[in-house]
């Protein structure tokens, strides 16, 4: 039996997990047919969740599927060859733009103000193209080792001005979210995660691809997308990664 490893961005899997397990299933159930000569049997997506990101970053080049950040996305396209196959079509990475929960601070304040931010995040670049637009150019970035250090490092009074990524703060607990006070809300609508595919499988691509574009159309496909908030699949070609590298100039 072929046997498929499908990897998912840590962030997506934080919660809920379960929900990746019955995406595998509706891929093993209706791939199967195809991948094994019309017998219907012996081909298997098998959802591996990994920890935290260190795990992820170590074993996604190994994986055959993959929903990725932007930013792996584009370092599995261009160091390991993978191709991009569709994305949600109403899911966008965006920021939230912070402060402390007790500070009388306004957007127009952070002009040349010290920001936290996880600086390796391309939604940090995201925050900074939508501050740009607004004539607001922090004068540094203080990088932090994870969302949630950002949020501390502003509770601690280390940092007035934080940039945290919309899906993250949409988790946080109402505690954790009464440290910060929320001064914009970012709507580029420029990157977004993706499904990737490993090279060797280039000769499935349409398969799979329509597999996954067609799941909306299908009650089970669509309730299953609707567990993981999309609104339903489009077709990415690798062209769609410039947005990515235009913003990590």
């Amino acid at each position: 039996m072929e046997h498929w490893t499908m990897m998912v961005c840590p962030h997506d899997t934080a919660k809920n997990p379960e929900r990746w397990f019955v995406f595998a299933q509706y891929l093993t159930q209706n791939l199967s047919q195809d991948m094994a000569g019309g017998e219907g049997a012996g081909f298997s997506v098998v959802f591996k969740q990994s920890l935290d990101f260190a795990e992820f970053q170590a074993g996604m080049a190994a994986a055959d599927l993959i929903y990725a950040n932007p930013q792996h996305a584009l370092q599995l396209a261009e160091k390991h060859g993978f191709i991009p196959l569709a994305r949600a079509g109403n899911l966008y990475d965006e920021a939230v733009i912070v402060s402390c929960a007790g500070c009388d601070a306004q957007l127009a304040d952070m002009q040349q103000a010290s920001v936290s931010t996880v600086t390796s995040m391309l939604v940090t670049q995201v925050a900074l193209k939508s501050l740009a637009r607004q004539d607001v150019t922090p004068a540094e970035l203080v990088p932090a080792a994870s969302w949630m250090a950002v949020v501390q490092s502003i509770y601690r009074g280390d940092a007035r001005f934080g940039i945290l990524y919309k899906d993250f703060y949409a988790g946080m607990s109402g505690l954790s979210r009464k440290q910060v006070k929320v001064l914009s809300e970012t709507q580029e609508h420029s990157v977004h995660h993706c499904f990737m595919l490993a090279p060797q499988h280039a000769g499935q691509l349409d398969n799979v691809r329509q597999t996954l574009l067609g799941m909306a159309d299908t009650p089970r496909g669509g309730a299953i997308l609707a567990e993981l908030n999309m609104d339903g699949l489009l077709a990415m070609q690798p062209a769609d990664l410039d947005a990515i590298r235009e913003l990590k100039k």
